[in-house]
Formats: C-alpha cells, sequence, structure tokens
C-alpha cells in the first residue's frame, strides 16, 4: 500500500494537511477501481453524486484531453482547484515540466483514498509541486501565501493558469469560490510586500545607507539566537485591550523576555512598569522617532531598540537608551555583508517582535495589546499612547474580520495585513502562541486565554532575562569597524558605477524602442520587406534586455528599490504573453512595456546615485571621525 509513504512525504511538506488526512474517516464515498487499460490505470467514482471522475476505458486520456483543450500560452504557474486522482496535474507537468503548480484540495477524504490506492511519492516530493486544502481553506493562507511569494512565481501573478478538476469542482463550488478569494488575497498581500512606490522603498534605502555608522557602532540580535531557549517571551503591543492587562507585566520582568512595539514605551511609563527587555521599531517615517521623545535614560534603563536601519535617523538618536541592529530581509542587508542577524520580518513593530522572540528561542510566545481591530467606540490603543487612543480618520473606512470574542470586529485593511502576516509566522513557528490580547481580532493558529492564565501555566520561574542579554552582547570591536567603514565605501563606490552600467543598458534599450516605433509609424503598424527582419531582429533584442538583469549586483544593488515598478511592468509583460496570440498587435504591447521599463529604471537610478553619493560622503566623514578618535 502507498499511503505510508504518501502521507510520511506530504507530512514534510505541509504537517498540517497530513494530519487532516491522516485523521479523515473513510467513509466508502470514494471508490477507486482498476480500468480497461493493458496496465489497469485506476479509476474513481464519486459514490455521493453517482460521478465518474475520468472513464473505465482509459482515464489518463481524459486527462490529457482536458490539459490539450486548454488554451495555455505560458505555463509557468498553474493551480488546480481539485485533485482527483492528479493525472490532470502529472499531464501538465508532462507537457510542461518547468512549470509550479498550486493544489488545492477540498475533501481529505478523497486525498486519503488516492493516497491508499496510488504512489505519488514523485508529486509530494517535488519542490515545484504544492498541496493544500482540508475543509477549512482560510487555514491554508499560509501555504498559498509562500507559493505565490516564491521568487520564480512573483513575475507570473497575473499570469495564473486556474484549472477546475471538473467533479471535485463540481461537487464544491462554494469551496472553490473561496479559495479563488484566498489567492486574490495572498496575490494582494504579496504586491503589497514588495511595494507601490519606489520613493517608499528609497526611503529604506536612503536610511539604511545614513544610518551606516549607528550600525557599525552596534551588536546586532545575530549573537543573542536561542539565548531563551524554551523561556516565554511576551509581545507588547498598543492595541485598546492591553488595558485590561497591562498591569500584570510589574512582576514578571526576569521571568520572561518582554519585547515591545515602539507604540507601546510611553504606555509601559505611563503606567509606571519597568521598560521591555527589548522595543522593536521599522517604520520608515519620521513620526516614528517621536515615540521616545521625552524619554530619559532611566525611563529604558536595561531596554534595547531593537529596531530595523530602515528607521530614520532620528528615531535612533531619539531613543535615550542602548541598540541592537535587527536587519529586515531586504538585498540591501545582504549587500552590505555587515554581521549582525538578519530575520523574516513582517509589516509591523508587533510582528517584528514576534520574529525576534522566535529567534531567542522563547516558547511560548503570548501576545498582549495585539488587538488589530478598533473598539465599537472607535478606540484604536491603549491609554497614554503617543498619538491618542482614538485615529480621527477611520470614518467610512472600516472592515469587518473574525474576531476573539466576538463574530466580527472591525478593522482596518492595514491591520488586516498584520494579521496574516501573523498567521504566517505561526504556521511556521515550532512552538506554541498564546493570544492574550484579551479582545481583538482572531489570529489563527494561536491558543486563547487571559493574561493572567497564561502568566499562571507558562510564567513562573525566574530566568535573569537582563543580565542573559548583558552576558551575550558583544560590541564591535575597533579593529572590526575600521575593516566595515573600508568595505562599505568600496560598495558604494562600486554601486554607482553598476548603476551606470544599467543605465547605460537601458538607454540602447530605449534606442532599439525607437527604430521599432519608427517602423511601425511609417508603415501603419505593417511592417514589409527589409522592414521585418529589422523589426524582429530589434524587437528580439529588446525582450532579452531584462535577462541582463538577473546578476547579484541587480538583486542586491537596485532591486529592492526598483522591485514594485521592476516586478509590476514584468508581470504586465508575462500578462500580455499569457493572454494575447502571436502577431503584430501583441509585438507592439510588448514594445511598450519594454519602452517603460527602460524609461523608468534611467529615472529611478539617477535618483538612487544621488543617495549613494550622499552616504558616501556621510561615511568617509565617519571614517575620518572613527581614525581621529584612533589616534587619541
Amino acid at each position: 500500500m502507498p499511503y505510508k509513504n504518501n502521507i510520511e512525504m506530504l507530512a514534510k511538506r505541509n504537517p498540517q494537511l497530513a494530519e487532516l488526512v491522516n485523521n479523515a474517516r473513510l467513509t466508502g464515498r470514494y471508490v477507486v477501481a482498476p480500468s480497461q487499460r493493458k496496465d489497469k490505470l485506476p479509476s474513481m467514482v464519486d459514490i455521493k453524486f453517482n460521478k465518474n471522475f475520468y472513464n473505465n476505458i482509459d482515464p489518463y486520456r481524459v486527462a490529457e484531453l482536458d490539459i490539450k483543450n486548454r488554451k495555455i500560452r505560458l505555463a509557468d504557474v498553474a493551480v488546480f482547484l481539485g485533485f482527483g486522482l492528479g493525472y490532470e496535474v502529472y499531464e501538465y507537468i508532462n507537457k510542461y515540466p518547468h512549470a509550479r503548480v498550486l493544489i488545492i484540495e477540498s475533501d481529505v477524504e478523497l486525498l486519503k483514498t488516492a493516497f491508499s490506492a496510488v504512489k505519488y511519492t514523485d508529486l509530494l516530493s517535488s519542490p515545484n509541486i504544492h498541496f493544500v486544502g482540508g475543509p477549512n481553506i482560510r487555514l491554508s493562507y499560509p501555504y498559498v501565501f509562500n507559493f505565490l511569494n516564491m521568487s520564480v512565481n512573483i513575475h507570473y501573478l497575473k499570469s495564473i493558469n486556474i484549472l477546475e478538476q471538473p467533479i471535485c469542482y463540481f461537487g464544491n463550488r462554494e469551496y472553490y469560490s473561496a479559495a479563488l478569494q484566498l489567492l486574490k488575497e495572498g496575490i494582494h498581500q504579496v504586491l503589497l510586500l514588495y511595494g507601490n512606490d519606489p520613493h517608499d522603498s528609497l526611503l529604506g534605502i536612503k536610511y539604511t545607507l545614513r544610518n551606516i555608522p549607528t550600525i557599525i557602532d552596534n551588536p546586532g540580535i545575530l549573537e543573542l539566537e536561542n539565548i531563551f531557549k524554551g523561556k516565554p517571551g511576551i509581545v507588547v503591543s498598543s492595541g485598546p485591550s492591553l488595558n485590561k492587562n497591562i498591569h500584570l507585566l510589574k512582576d514578571i520582568r526576569e521571568k520572561a523576555v518582554i519585547c515591545a512595539a515602539d507604540g507601546s514605551v510611553k504606555i509601559l511609563k505611563n503606567n509606571n512598569l519597568p521598560p521591555a527587555h527589548m522595543v522593536t521599531s521599522l517604520e520608515r517615517v519620521i513620526q516614528t522617532s517621536y515615540l521616545f521623545e521625552g524619554l530619559t535614560p532611566e525611563d529604558v534603563k536595561d531596554s534595547y531598540l531593537a529596531a530595523c536601519p530602515v528607521v530614520v535617523p532620528e528615531t535612533y538618536a531619539n531613543f535615550p537608551g542602548d541598540k541592537i541592529i535587527v536587519y529586515r530581509n531586504f538585498a540591501t542587508f545582504d549587500w552590505l555583508n555587515i554581521k549582525r542577524g538578519i530575520l523574516d520580518i513582517g509589516p509591523s513593530a508587533g510582528n517584528m517582535a514576534f520574529k525576534i522572540l522566535e529567534f531567542l528561542g522563547c516558547d511560548p510566545i503570548i501576545l498582549i495589546g495585539q488587538d488589530l481591530s478598533i473598539t465599537d467606540d472607535l478606540q484604536t490603543h491603549a491609554k497614554g499612547f503617543h498619538y491618542g487612543t482614538q485615529e480621527k480618520s477611520l470614518l467610512g473606512s472600516f472592515i469587518e474580520i473574525e474576531g476573539n470574542y466576538q463574530e466580527k470586529v472591525k478593522s482596518k485593511p492595514v491591520y488586516k495585513q498584520f494579521l496574516l502576516h501573523y498567521e504566517r509566522d505561526i504556521a511556521t513557528f515550532k512552538g506554541t502562541v498564546i493570544n492574550a490580547t484579551e479582545g481583538g481580532a482572531k489570529i489563527h493558529g494561536t491558543q486563547l486565554m487571559t493574561f493572567q492564565e497564561a502568566i499562571d501555566k507558562y510564567i513562573t520561574t525566574n530566568i535573569d532575562t537582563t543580565n542573559t542579554i548583558k552576558r551575550a552582547l558583544k560590541y564591535p570591536k575597533q579593529k572590526d569597524k575600521e575593516k566595515n567603514i573600508k568595505e562599505t565605501l568600496k560598495k558604494l563606490h562600486h554601486a554607482n558605477k553598476f548603476c551606470n552600467e544599467i543605465i547605460e543598458i537601458c538607454q540602447d534599450g530605449l534606442h532599439k524602442c525607437a527604430i521599432i516605433e519608427e517602423i511601425l509609424r511609417r508603415t501603419d503598424c505593417e511592417p514589409q520587406g527589409e522592414d521585418v527582419d529589422i523589426y524582429k531582429k530589434n524587437l528580439d533584442d529588446i525582450v532579452k534586455i531584462p535577462l541582463k538583469f538577473v546578476g547579484k549586483d541587480f538583486y542586491y544593488i537596485v532591486m529592492h528599490y526598483v522591485q514594485s515598478i521592476y516586478i509590476k511592468i514584468i508581470q504586465d509583460i508575462n500578462y500580455i504573453k499569457f493572454s494575447r496570440d502571436d502577431g503584430v498587435e501583441r509585438d507592439t504591447m510588448l514594445f511598450l512595456k519594454h519602452r517603460e521599463l527602460f524609461s523608468v529604471m534611467i529615472g529611478l537610478l539617477k535618483v538612487l546615485m544621488v543617495e549613494f553619493n550622499v552616504s558616501i560622503e556621510i561615511t568617509e566623514k565617519y571614517q575620518e571621525e572613527f581614525l581621529k578618535s584612533k589616534e587619541k
């Protein structure tokens, strides 16, 4: 029986689904029997609806014709709604072996039946094939998001092939409609992750480069990996429910690791509570720095600002305590190569606090004040929040999401973005997550209990948190600082040179676009004679130019800044290939999109070079001051 090998392989890729399949009860709804083919390839019948998934003469031929009859122009990414016996999937990857495939199956009994009859270990072990599903499709969101967010898939989010397995889809249309909505939500969140404004991305690069002296001078989160393995951690956020249980933080500072979002710092102070061990911050706006204005060194004694260097320099300057550098998973930090520790941080300071505690080895992680919602009287934050407890711009901007203690709660799209990222993080977290917010939105994957219940169960032993952190952190040595300064200056000069090279490539592309445009104008979009060869050659050349942007330098130096525009245009280019037949109309649309890409890239890179030059000046000044201090 192939079931054991199939389920073990699925458990490695999607343990959540594997558990559901393993626990499924076989009712006899699905019957698998040999077909009339010579090899007895099985077919399957749904007894409930009296439907044969294929036919008894040649079941594979049915799937083969299904894929053949679909108009697949760009096959790179496919989503199958329903699995059946998997013959459609096999035919698709046989025809398009480079494709990445997401299989969504609602019925775990069907999967258990199929897994018991057919060996699927080749599918289940393939990095290009992903299974999700089960009765509650909402729980599959983290896996769906991760599939869409694969670097090889991002450029095809507008050109996904949706293929319904006819019998599966017929039997549960409502479920698969919800699955498509979840897919759309995942695409939306991926696009949000990469931004829609290069100016916003530029701010992150700009402040990172201007924070280079701070990065070089301070220790990183890397030194604290797993120092609190198996010890409790607490994420303190500033939601209105924090008013209910904030007082319970008073006597547990040395019994847990307390990591607070930046907006919570003054709330703790106003409640006469000791500061958190770490304070997270990652917003690249000046308003974030105001959250620390007026604080004294005593207010943040034994507390560290664990900020991502994309913050404005004033955020570091306004925090009157020690700093720990925490990189986000951006190429810029890989490129800098000043080792401080990179975490896959979500969009909020609360998400960041969770990932820090996970990195420290904390288990369980307890959330308080993480409402991600708005109260009925429009409260968005706890008492003492720097900007007040109520947002004045909320009227008419509500959405409704599932609540912890109410069926629905009011929220905002940005809060939902934070929530979805929590669910992604929790899906891969090996420990227990307690939502002790005592209100707010439901975060799937957490256990609900009050903060007092969580304290009584998990926070009972002194772990000497403060001194453990102090002993583990090591500040950079002088020789390491000197080396990092020199290496960084080399990188900045190289980055300027590389940007010039890309600009020249794009200018060449624009020249070829001008030749194509002139031919199309002169021939009324119908090139003839010698014009055909010139037209085709230049079109082939410009289509190949983006391939020159695939190297490491482009990824490390340029991509984070241009990604919101670059990815969008490449997605549009792939959508044209996906939706249009070959011809002059398709070619014209492709040429126009490439022309847009080259023009935008030139403008963006010229701005980026200005920032590199400013950063060179700042780093050279820092180097001069460093060398002077070294001589004393």
